[in-house]
This record gives C-alpha cells, structure tokens and sequence, in this order.
C-alpha cells in the first residue's frame, strides 16, 4: 500500500474515533434518565467506533506522507464515515422500542437507517434538517444525542481531534483543508484549544441564561447546545415557538454569538472590550447585516400582515442570517418577500472562523470585491493600473 493511501487512513482512523467517545459520554444519560435500553446502542457505536479506529490507525501508523491535497481527501473522507457511526444509536434504539406498542411514530421512523443516517448527518454538519416528526416525544437519550451530535459537529470534528491530539501529518494542513484560516496562537494546537475553551464557556453561559429566561433545565441544556453551534435541533415540537417572549429574547444573542467567529471572540474575551467582536470589515458587515436586514423583515411583515411583529422579525432575522435554524412562527405564513429575503440570509450565513453555516461573510465581501474590481478594470485607460486592497490590506494583482 503507498505511503499516501497509509497516512489518509492512518488520520482517519484517528477522526472515527470521536462518535466511539461520544457514545461512551452519553452512557451517563441513558443511566440518569433510566433508560437502560440504551445503554448497549451506544455501546456498540463505541465499539465499532473505536475499533475500526484502532485498525485503521495501528495497522498505518508507521508512515510520514503529507500534503495538503491528501489532507483535504481525509477530512472529507471524516466527514463521510463519522456520521455513518452517529446514526447507529437511532437505528438500534428504534429496534429495541419498535417491539413496543406504545411507542411513537417518530422513533419508529429511525428503523429505516436513511432517516437514521439523514439524522446523523445533519446533526454534525449542524444543517438542523430533521426527519422527527416530533422532537419531544423522542426518548430522552436521543435528544441528548441529536444535540450532542450538533454540539460537536458544529466546531467540527477535524477541531476536536487537533485538540486532543498531536498528529503526525501536518496539522495546519488538516486545520485549513476544513475551511479555517485565523490562528490565535503559535502552533495549530494551541489554536484549536483555544477554541474549544471559548466554546464551552459560551455553551454553558448559554444553558444558564436560558435556564434564567425561564427554560425548564433538560431544554435549556439542549437549547444551549444547539444554540451556539447554530444547528437549530430542538426537543420542542414548535421549537423556541412553545416558549415565552423572554426565552425568546435569550436565543437571539445566543445566535449572534454562534454568528461570530472564534479568533474575535478570543480578543474579546481577552481585551474584555466589546469593541473586538467589530473591529473588523467582515464582523461590521455582519452587525450591518443584522439591523438592516431585521428593519426590511419588519416592514415586509407590516406590508403584508399590518403588524409589526417586532419580536419574531428579530429571532428569524438572527436565526437565518446564523444559519441556526430555530423558529417561532410558522414562516409559511409570511409575505413572499420576506421568505427571500431569509433565503438570502442563509445562504450568505455569519462570519467566516465561527460556527454559521452558508458561503461565510468574508467569502461573499472577497466576492463583492471581485465583481467591482473587474468592472473597474474595464474602465482604466491605457496609462492607468489599480491597486486592490481587501480587508485593510493591500494584495498583489495575480493574488486578486
């Protein structure tokens, strides 16, 4: 076998193992909720996770191959198989439960292993898009995972790994083939740490204004999950509809700081000035995208509706433009204008290095960029040259 085709399995082996460790995790879910039967689901995603985890590491460990063409196939290649191993607790959870004439409809739906495999995917790539017909009348330990999974997936796998791991192969490599390019600190690891220590700070800020805001402790904890990765999974069938106007107010900035990207949350958290989570163009235009886009909902919703609905206005507008998902009123029912409107919101996403959805901010003003450059080339006379400067900084003309 070439060296090559050794080092992808050999750091794939070493991402597998992550849902392994999350089913052993959630063990002390099924035991606290006392549902048992869930106890040998997750065991058998552990072992299969962590087996074939262990093969494929041990059996290519001794190898030194790495470039960044191969680390993009083997982040890839995560993103493909990891899930596969998250949808087994829905899968053999739905059997055990399908014996039992009681049991709802939407856990009998994850006997077909696409919903279960649907499910999973969803959740670690914090999509947020559900086959459960109703979310509350899951067991307890299939919440806990659908927000667990969204939780990790929405910082990534590829982060964790680089976190708890030294890789052999190039870790930079491996950090920028998922999509990430700011740095908080001299080596990739100390980076990714960094991170993850800001995101379990967030995370258990947000399950504690939640709870405050009036949210019983079970969804609060599942909400805050879900919140700040902006994966948008519920365990509300009206998701954050069936709750008060306060509980509402609370998710909103729980989405905008999801929205925000890790290295800007760093200096914030750092300097302690609130002024780092704009200082840049990219989080500017998100703060600009935030009041204008929530001041053209509004008058949609008046011109359609003769009412302001000030309240829902703002929370889609968050939820759309963080790419999260949640919702608090039926969208179908609004103007046509307004469901564009939050379309284009989703599509652009929050800013690029957090843990939004979409094409990223940065991407959408490098392409504004690229478009008015080029009508600007058409117009230079003979004598003329442009400079082309993004993002403060000025680059070379090739590089543009």
């Amino acid at each position: 076998m070439s060296p090559i085709i050794k080092t992808i399995l050999r750091e794939l082996g070493l991402f597998i193992h992550v849902p392994g460790l999350m089913a052993l995790v959630s063990l002390a879910v099924c035991v606290l909720c006392g549902e048992y039967y869930g106890i040998w689901p997750f065991l058998v995603t552990a072992i299969a996770s962590l087996g074939l985890g262990q093969l494929l590491y041990r059996t290519n460990r001794k190898t030194d191959a790495s470039s960044i063409r191969y680390s993009i196939m083997t982040v890839a290649l995560a993103w493909a198989i990891v899930p596969l191993h998250g949808a087994i607790p829905f899968f053999l959870i739905a059997k055990h439960l399908a014996i039992y004439p009681d049991t709802p409809l939407t856990v009998l739906n994850f006997q077909n292993p696409l919903n279960a495999i649907f499910e999973a995917f969803s959740g670690f790539t914090s999509t947020g898009l559900s086959v459960a017909l109703k979310s509350s009348e899951l067991p307890r330990c299939l919440q806990w995972w659908r927000s667990f999974v969204e939780w990790v997936g929405g910082v990534g796998v590829i982060v964790l790994v680089l976190s708890l791991l030294e890789l052999s192969s190039n870790s930079y490599q491996l950090y920028h083939s998922e999509g990430r390019e700011q740095t908080m600190g001299l080596t990739i690891r100390s980076t990714v740490r960094k991170i993850w220590w800001i995101y379990i700070i967030y995370t258990l800020a947000s399950i504690i204004l939640l709870r405050v805001a009036g949210m019983p402790w079970w969804d609060a904890l599942n909400h805050g999950l879900t919140g700040i990765s902006t994966g948008g999974f519920s365990v509300s069938d009206k998701s954050i509809g069936g709750y008060g106007p306060l509980i509402k107010i609370a998710m909103v900035p729980i989405m905008i700081f999801g929205a925000i990207s890790f290295p800007n949350h760093y200096r914030f958290l750092t300097r302690r000035r609130l002024g780092a989570l704009w200082e840049d163009s990219q989080h500017r235009v998100l703060w600009m995208l935030l009041i204008l886009g929530t001041l053209l909902l509004l008058g949609f919703n008046y011109l359609s509706t003769n009412s302001w609905l000030w309240l829902d206005s703002v929370f889609q507008w968050a939820s759309a433009l963080g790419t999260c998902g949640f919702n608090t009123i039926n969208i179908k029912e609004w103007s046509d204008s307004s469901k564009l409107l939050l379309s284009v919101a989703m599509v652009v996403g929050g800013a690029a290095g957090s843990t939004a959805g979409g094409i990223k901010i940065l991407r959408a003003i490098s392409l504004w960029k690229a478009v008015e450059w080029a009508f600007l080339q058409i117009g230079l006379l003979p004598y003329e040259l442009m400079r082309y400067k993004i993002h403060g900084e000025i680059v070379r003309e090739e590089t543009a």
